[in-house]
């Protein structure tokens, strides 16, 4: 993947984020190379991700839904690794199959009765990861906490006359915290030997995320991303050497 592709795909997942986000992403991407090291890189972080809600009826789980960022790369010793992020985007979505709006106005309510909807959550991630890679194979196992603040909630209820947007952001904690793990495959060979990995990750909060609903709603996920590591040419063709 070239530099400039790389930049263009930053940018338009990044126009969806708050300009200071995308600012943040961009810098990184193209100045990543310049501050990598052998025991140092940046990444730039795209997938998709799965929620659910624990006690909560009648919702449609499983949405796919879209995370992007930004992550270090902190080799510790030959198997240990750090890896802080920051997911600018980090969205979870659910949908209901026979949603009543309840705004307070019974003409507005009444036209809003047993719909679908879609109710979606906006976070900024911030996961630690630490992981540990067993000598002569491309696995990676991380495990670490996550903070997770919210960006806005909304609920989109279909109806004949169009669609109600609900904000929803009053009603939502604030902050969500838990406990994240990963597994990767690197593919050292991609991107000319800067490669690149495939992480599939499951997280667990521990907040409970609706105010006013019954019981205590806790949010997880399961994730599938790519990360993309930016590195200099000199340590990309180190890596193509080592394969040789």
């Amino acid at each position: 993947m070239s530099r400039f592709f790389t930049l263009i795909l930053t940018i338009v997942f990044s126009s969806i984020a708050t300009s200071s986000n995308a600012q943040a992403a961009i810098i990184a991407l193209l100045f990543g190379d310049k501050v990598a090291s052998e025991k140092f890189n940046i990444s730039m972080e795209l997938g998709g991700n799965f929620s659910q809600f624990s006690n909560v009826s009648d919702v449609d789980e499983f949405n796919l839904d879209l995370n992007f960022g930004i992550a270090g790369n902190i080799m510790l010793s030959k198997h240990w690794f750090v890896s802080p992020g920051a997911y600018f985007i980090s969205r979870r979505k659910f949908g209901f199959d026979n949603y009543s709006l309840s705004t307070g106005n019974t003409a507005l309510d009444a036209q809003y009765v047993n719909r679908k909807a879609d109710f979606f959550m906006d976070f900024i991630d911030v996961p630690v990861l630490v992981y540990y890679q067993p000598s002569n194979i491309k696995w990676r196992f991380g495990l670490g906490p996550q903070v997770s603040f919210l960006k806005n909630s909304r609920i989109t209820v279909e109806g004949d006359e169009g669609d109600f947007v609900q904000d929803y952001s009053d009603n939502v904690n604030n902050t969500d915290y838990g406990v994240i793990g990963s597994i990767g495959y690197s593919i050292g060979e991609a991107r000319k030997g800067k490669g690149l990995y495939l992480q599939a990750r499951y997280y667990q909060g521990f907040s409970d995320m609706l105010l006013e609903a019954d019981g205590t709603n806790l949010n997880s996920y399961f994730s599938i991303h790519v990360s993309l590591p930016f590195i200099t040419d000199e340590l990309a063709e180190k890596n193509l050497k080592k394969k040789k």
